[in-house]
């Protein structure tokens, strides 16, 4: 009797453990969990380094006023400098986090080759679902910070809406995502698979997330649009050779349009998962190939990389320019740090130095 007990339940053991790939997938071939674990932990590892780089580059531009030793140059850089908590170094400092508790996530996946409720918290809720929405969200909204020091009358309500927007979204989302966590952890589910495949409160989430993910991939797409109409308009872009007009409107426009397209691309899995969860219980979008490329690998590898570069320089100071002296700001038409289109005269300034600096190194 005791033996036919232990073979029943290292039979039920085995089809729960296996569970996740017996289920039909309609996103291609299920990969095991331990392969997936690899190429996240591999992904989440270099964009570890890369953050963990920039974060140092950018907290040492403000620790570095403590230093008792400086020349007249760095004296003049720091004085420029930015000091406080600012949104790239929020944003720094978020991808990083984001960075370790995913790659704790992941490593705990390839140990136990399964996904069970700690590498599920710590992916899905805290890593993408919080930290990574939160990241991305803080980078947004230092490009409507940037485009808002250009704003023109009518548009001056739209740079207060959006980010607000976006900020009420975020709110929405981490609130979800903590019941979620409460649900899966209390809820009485003894497995992953089984909290996905009949948690209401996992539809739920699909669904908060899915639109947040769409109204940001929308917002960003905007935001795009109001940056190459503010540089278009510039009175001094007829003056930029065309080549350096291609590299500005590249390096500033194209972030914007891969970022709005991974947050779309997340949105319509997630919603694509919603639907088949009500309508199709037995398929699942959330265990195949085309789950982790679409909704986890490359909506968190590429928006990071193009945040990281698109917010790559130093905070200045107010009514500075990167390479540029604080006395050419001061010009005789009074049109001085308070110009509406500074910020994006300090981009062209910026482009001009990198392409008169290559040209030298050629």
């Amino acid at each position: 009797m005791v033996a036919e007990e232990a073979y029943e339940h290292s039979q039920y053991g085995e089809s729960e453990s296996e569970a996740d790939f017996d289920i039909e997938t309609v996103d291609g071939p299920a990969l095991t969990h331990q392969i997936a674990g690899i190429v996240g932990l591999c992904i989440t590892s270099l964009l570890w380094i890369i953050a963990s780089w920039r974060l140092l580059y950018h907290y040492s531009g403000w620790c570095s006023t403590c230093c008792t030793k400086r020349t007249k140059e760095d004296e003049d850089i720091n004085h420029l400098r930015a000091d406080g908590l600012t949104t790239k170094r929020l944003l720094h400092g978020l991808l990083w986090t984001a960075m370790v508790v995913e790659g704790v996530g992941y490593a705990d996946m390839v140990g136990t080759n399964s996904s069970n409720k700690l590498n599920y918290v710590l992916l899905d809720i805290i890593g993408r679902g919080i930290l990574e929405f939160s990241t991305f969200v803080i980078g947004t909204v230092h490009w409507f910070n940037i485009t808002s020091q250009a704003r023109a009358g009518d548009e001056k309500l739209a740079f207060t809406i959006f980010p607000a927007i976006l900020m009420i979204i975020t709110i929405a989302v981490t609130i979800s995502s903590t019941f979620e966590a409460v649900a899966l952890l209390h809820g009485g589910f003894e497995t992953v698979h089984e909290f996905r495949s009949q948690s209401d409160v996992h539809r739920m989430q699909l669904l908060v997330e899915s639109t947040g993910w769409g109204i940001h991939a929308v917002i960003v797409a905007i935001c795009g649009k109001m940056v190459y109409e503010r540089i278009s308009s510039l009175p001094t872009f007829s003056q930029v050779r065309s080549q350096a007009k291609r590299n500005i409107i590249t390096k500033m426009i194209i972030p914007m349009i891969f970022c709005s397209l991974c947050y779309l691309l997340r949105a319509g899995w997630m919603a694509a998962d919603f639907v088949s969860r009500i309508i199709y219980p037995e398929t699942t979008f959330e265990s195949g190939v085309g789950w982790w490329v679409g909704n986890c690998w490359v909506p968190t590898f590429i928006p990071s990389i193009m945040l990281l570069y698109s917010i790559r320089k130093r905070d200045r100071a107010p009514g500075s320019i990167d390479g540029v002296p604080e006395s050419l700001l001061r010009t005789s038409g009074g049109e001085g740090p308070t110009d509406p289109f500074l910020s994006f005269q300090q981009t062209f300034q910026d482009f001009e130095d990198e392409d008169a600096s290559m040209s030298s190194n050629k």
